[in-house]
C-alpha cells in the first residue's frame, strides 16, 4: 500500500479532487461501469478464462462509496512463479540415472493469477490509497509495476472528467515511522529487523541481513536490549511487525521494507510502499494502516 497526501497540493487543486470524488465521479464512471466484462464475484479466475485479460491495462469494475470514501476496484491479470519439489524416486529408471547426481529436483510454472488493484480516496484525511493486490512469488513488470498501472488509470480517469491527475505528487515517504513502531513497545511484536547499529569509531550494516523470526519480539531480543550499552544508537531501516488475531484469522503483519544505504545516503531514503498481510476485513486493514499513518508528520488540515 502506498499513499498520496492531497494536502501538499494549492488549495483550489486539492478541493477540485475531493469535490470531483465525493460528487461527481460514480457518476462520470458509471458508462464504464456499465461496459464492464464482469463484477468482482465473477470475476475469471482459470488459466483459459484469464489469457484474454493478459497485457491489457487495468479495468475498473467496481466503484462505490463506503461512508467518507470513493472505493475504485481495478482487475488486470499478472502472473507468479509456483515452485515444487519433484520426486525423482518415482521417475522411471532412465530419468533417475539422468538425475543421479542430484539430491533433489525443483519444477517451476508460470502461472496468471486475477488480481484486484484498489483506489481509496478518503475525504476525511485527504490520501489517496494505492491498494495493489500481490501474491508470493509474484513477478513484477519492471517497465511498468503494478503499482504505476494502477495510479495512471486513476489519472487517466481523473483527468479526462476534471483536467487534472488526482495522484501526481504527494506520494508519502514511510521511512520516518520506523523509528516510532520500533520504539513503541505497546505497538504489536517487531519480527522483522533490519538495522544499522552506530558505535563510537565505527558502524556496521548487518551484511544488509534481517531478522526474522514469527514468535519474537526483537524489541527484547538480547542484542537490541543487553547490546545497547555498547553502541550510541540502533537505527532500523526495515521493521516488520504482527499483532494477535482471534483465531479463525491469521495473525495481521505490517512490513516497510528499505535497506541500508538509507541510512548513509539521504537521496534513498524515501520508502514509498508498506506491505500488509492478514487482513479480514476493513476494520483490520484501516487498523494497520493507520499503525503508519499516525507516525508520519503531515501538513495540517485547513
Amino acid at each position: 500500500m502506498s499513499f498520496f497526501d492531497l494536502r501538499v497540493l494549492d488549495s483550489d487543486t486539492r478541493e477540485r479532487i475531493l469535490n470531483w470524488a465525493k460528487n461527481e465521479a460514480l457518476t462520470d464512471i458509471s458508462t464504464t461501469l456499465k461496459r464492464r466484462p464482469f463484477g468482482v464475484l465473477e470475476a475469471p479466475t482459470t488459466e483459459a478464462t484469464l489469457a484474454e485479460f493478459k497485457s491489457q491495462k487495468p479495468r475498473l469494475i467496481e466503484g462505490r462509496m463506503i461512508g467518507e470514501r470513493l472505493h475504485l476496484q481495478f482487475f488486470s491479470v499478472r502472473t507468479y512463479i509456483h515452485r515444487e519439489s519433484i520426486s525423482i524416486s518415482e521417475m522411471t529408471a532412465s530419468q533417475r540415472r539422468v538425475f543421479a547426481d542430484y539430491d533433489e529436483l525443483i519444477g517451476v510454472k508460470t502461472r496468471a493469477v486475477p488480481c484486484f488493484d484498489t483506489v481509496v480516496v478518503d475525504f476525511e484525511t485527504e490520501l489517496i490509497q494505492i491498494r495493489v493486490d500481490f501474491k508470493p512469488g509474484m513477478i513484477e513488470d519492471k517497465e511498468t509495476p503494478a503499482f504505476q498501472r494502477t495510479v495512471g488509470e486513476l489519472n487517466r480517469i481523473a483527468a479526462k472528467h476534471i483536467g487534472h491527475l488526482a495522484a501526481s505528487a504527494g506520494l508519502m515517504d514511510l521511512h520516518p515511522a520506523i523509528n516510532p513502531l520500533y520504539n513503541d513497545d505497546r505497538c504489536g511484536r517487531v519480527t522483522t529487523l533490519g538495522f544499522v547499529a552506530t558505535g563510537k569509531a565505527s558502524s556496521s550494516n548487518n551484511q544488509g541481513q534481517l531478522h526474522r523470526n514469527k514468535t519474537k519480539d526483537f524489541r527484547k531480543d538480547e542484542f537490541h536490549s543487553g547490546g545497547k550499552s555498547n553502541v550510541d544508537r540502533i537505527d532500523p531501516y526495515t521493521i516488520g511487525v504482527t499483532w494477535d488475531a482471534r483465531p479463525p484469522n491469521g495473525d495481521l503483519y505490517l512490513e516497510i521494507h528499505g535497506n541500508a544505504r538509507a541510512i548513509y545516503k539521504g537521496s534513498l531514503r524515501g520508502i514509498t510502499v508498506a506491505t500488509i498481510v492478514g487482513c479480514a476485513d476493513g476494520a483490520d486493514f484501516d487498523f494497520v494502516a493507520d499503525q503508519v499513518l499516525s507516525r508520519l508528520m503531515r501538513v495540517p488540515k485547513k
